[in-house]
């Protein structure tokens, strides 16, 4: 027991509730009960809707949509309600004549094993023909045929280009029309034409070193979860040949680099030690992952009109969904020309702050939304169990959103009833777990400061960081809760949820110790009494 607002905190065994797999139902009493008192977390895990990947699709898609501005959370689709790559094939069996290789296991939809995969290289194009140019050229010097990777398509993905670039003989050229900057979807639209089961991004000015394949397919070959970034290095290369060894002429023009973002990967070892903040040192420009993953999760989000911000997204939802981020140094790629840092100020900061903006829209948790205005999705979720004190309810719930002004509450509907109204914050019935990260249940009604309720999110953020938290305390005075102790709280980290399913379903052993819960005692929170009265609360008397 800590006072003052410290927690202790204790590993007791892991994440808690029977599951039973593959519906992966967690099952914590009092919480919105559906059949058999069972809480179902599986759309925590994936969505049960019909977006299922459909592995008959034309490799070329027509891609022309209205113009659209920024969603809004509320109302637009996610693209992190794509399926979990554990379920991606379970309502779209795998069907031949897509893919030259197997990318999936037949039976079971998970990533095949064994061998040098198949890589497709898509090149994201857009008014750059010299550029581009240098980049095919490097990628024909590519050293490691045979034994990182069997053989390696290249697919270049144009923007919406005025002239259609050249490509030479043995490169797939597919293009979209010009209705902004639309990298994401270009860089989509290459990987459906592709049949690699590796896919890496380059950019048409990024030119990579002959060892570049080799350091990014190393790691999506052998754990197709995990995201890659390569190492992006910045010359002044208009001059040069296209044709030039850029690892000899690169070198010679060099160009500053982003400090920040060397220090960051020596900070985390590379991102061995990433955490839910780390989405921001991933590159598009340099990046690889298993297809598996890739069309697991939907892909880049398309709704990017504007400069940046989707491989942001992109590595935010890979995070969010039990993946895995990783730098390899080793894989070089030369930019032509200046970091962003280095270019115009004016223009610089505000496409910046568009960039930012854009994201914020989109992603949840510390340092990746905004923390007043309300633009990206909720977090956390919020259920409070069936059956509680309604004055207990009110109390809990207008303590909780003045700390967590992002949450989203979840009530039965007599609570939501009560104290339904303006605040779009309260909802009716139970949550489309789909696009969160965490889940907080409330067992019994309490309250406290923003420190209070802050330190149970924190419980869950970090390496570290448990899969489950359990909040204990005494019962309210009077409440006839009897002796010992009485779980007041419960916030479940959903990505570990998400890898845990994953993984037993993949045969994994001893996938329960790997995600262990922590109890809280001693915040400062407190329970609701039973005598209390929403009077007294609001007039700070009671």
């Amino acid at each position: 027991m800590v006072t003052g607002g410290r927690r202790a905190a204790q590993r007791t065994g892991p994440l808690a509730g029977p599951v039973d797999l593959p519906g992966l139902e967690v099952a914590p009493p009092g919480v919105l009960p559906v059949s058999g008192n069972r809480w179902d977390l599986a759309l925590a895990a994936a969505p049960g809707d019909a977006r299922a990947l459909d592995r008959d699709r034309a490799p070329v898609r027509d891609r022309d949509h209205a113009p659209v501005r920024d969603p809004d959370p509320a109302e637009a689709r996610d693209p992190a309600d794509a399926r979990d790559p554990a379920d991606a094939y379970d309502s779209a069996p795998a069907r031949s004549g897509t893919h030259s290789g197997t990318h999936a296991d037949a039976r079971t939809g998970d990533p095949a094993r064994g061998g040098p995969p198949s890589v497709t290289v898509v090149v994201t194009h857009f008014e750059q023909p010299r550029e581009l140019a240098r980049t095919l050229h490097a990628l024909t010097r590519q050293t490691g045929a045979g034994t990182t990777w069997r053989d390696v398509e290249v697919v270049v993905a144009d923007d919406g280009s005025r002239e259609p670039p050249a490509v030479p003989d043995g490169v797939r050229l597919v293009r979209q029309a010009d209705r902004g900057f639309r990298a994401g979807a270009a860089r989509n639209l290459g990987a459906a034409a592709g049949r690699g089961e590796v896919l890496v991004f380059l950019d048409a000015d990024t030119t990579p070193e002959p060892g570049f394949l080799t350091a990014m397919v190393r790691l999506p070959a052998c754990c197709p979860e995990a995201l890659v970034v390569g190492r992006r290095r910045h010359a002044d290369l208009a001059a040069t040949d296209p044709a030039a060894p850029v690892e000899q002429v690169g070198p010679q023009r060099e160009l500053p680099a982003p400090a920040w973002l060397d220090d960051a990967y020596a900070a985390s070892r590379d991102l061995l030690d990433a955490d839910e903040r780390s989405y921001r040192f991933v590159i598009a420009a340099v990046l690889a992952c298993s297809r598996w993953l890739f069309e697991g999760l939907g892909g880049f989000d398309e709704t990017f009109r504007a400069y940046g911000g989707e491989d942001w997204e992109l590595a935010a939802r890979v995070w969010r969904h039990g993946g895995l981020l990783a730098h390899a140094p080793d894989a070089v790629a030369w930019h032509d020309g200046p970091d962003w840092a280095g270019r115009d100020e004016v223009e610089r900061r505000a496409r910046k702050l568009d960039e930012t903006l854009a994201v914020a829209r989109r992603l949840d948790g510390p340092g990746a939304t905004t923390t007043g205005l309300r633009l990206g999705p909720p977090d956390p979720v919020v259920v409070v169990a069936e059956g509680l004190d309604p004055t207990g309810v009110a109390v809990c719930v207008d303590s909780l959103l003045a700390a967590l002004p992002r949450a989203r509450v979840h009530l039965s509907r007599a609570d939501h009833a009560r104290l339904g109204g303006a605040d779009d914050r309260l909802r009716l019935g139970r949550p489309d777990l789909r696009t969160a990260s965490r889940l907080l249940e409330v067992r019994r009604p309490v309250r406290g400061p923003a420190a209070g309720w802050r330190a149970v999110l924190d419980a869950v953020a970090g390496v570290d960081a448990p899969g489950a938290v359990r909040v204990d305390g005494e019962g309210a005075p009077g409440g006839g809760s009897g002796d010992g102790a009485v779980e007041w709280l419960r916030l479940t980290d959903l990505r570990t949820v998400r890898r845990r399913r994953r993984w037993a379903r993949a045969g994994a052993e001893g996938v329960d110790a790997l995600f262990g819960e922590t109890t809280l005692t001693g915040l400062d929170l407190r329970p609701v009494a039973p005598d209390a009265s929403f009077e007294s609360y609001l007039g700070g008397w009671g």
